[in-house]
């Protein structure tokens, strides 16, 4: 086993360690999810835990005798992780950016994000939906527990030009774009909920959509 360890140290020994800050960036209270929808949120909260940065695929060390997975950078075998921020965030989304924390990431290229997002506290959507020119409260809460795989994150770091930042954002636009907002109100109080027709469903698939989230690098 130490043989091991010390192959997998070597992997990243020639790759310059760096500091990176990661930044939550706050999104717009009016969307538009749907043709002849828009949407004013007053709330979306949500909570997320554990940001993680993966290398191009054909870059990864791989030994087939062993099935552990570390998850620190460089050294994990399932997702070939070269840069992290750990950590448990509650966020206003609504709100103003907010500094998560600084990421440790090995210079080189890059190609996909995670992050997982927490059933406690839950996760609220809450405002009033216009359909068809028809203003209708609306309240989602939900309790993912889910790591979001295969974020999109194609770029490359550098020791000899420091990246600025990294920015994790989400697009409500996009997670709602699945709710059905001519879903009629069966539990009659005024509200649309998760106890209406299939929006639980409908709303939790949007909340962990691939596509909802997205993490970006800010030049220095």
């Amino acid at each position: 086993m130490l043989f091991i360890l010390h192959i997998l140290a070597c992997g990243a020994a020639d790759r310059a360690l760096l500091t990176v800050p990661v930044t939550f960036a706050g999104v717009a209270a009016n969307v538009a999810p749907a043709a002849g929808v828009t949407v004013t949120l007053t709330e979306a909260s949500v909570t997320l835990t554990d940001i993680r940065m993966e290398s191009p695929s054909q870059t990864a060390l791989r030994l087939p005798f062993i099935s552990a997975a570390y998850a620190h950078p460089g050294h994990d075998f399932a997702g070939d992780v070269a840069g992290e921020l750990t950590g448990t965030w509650t966020l206003d989304m609504l709100g103003e950016d907010a500094l998560l924390g600084d990421a440790s990431c090995y210079e080189g290229d890059y190609a996909t994000a995670r992050v997982s997002v927490s059933p406690d506290p839950v996760t609220v959507l809450a405002g009033t939906a216009t359909v068809d020119g028809r203003a209708t409260p609306f309240r989602f809460e939900v309790a993912p527990d889910q790591e979001i795989t295969g974020l999109s994150f194609e770029i490359a770091m550098s020791a000899d030009s420091p990246p600025g930042g990294l920015v994790l954002s989400a697009d409500l636009a996009h997670a709602l774009s699945f709710v059905d907002w001519r879903t009629a109100d069966t539990d009659g109080d005024a509200t649309l909920t998760t106890a209406d027709g299939a929006l639980a469903n409908t709303v939790l698939f949007g909340v962990v959509a691939t596509p909802t989230w997205n993490l970006t690098l800010e030049p220095s």
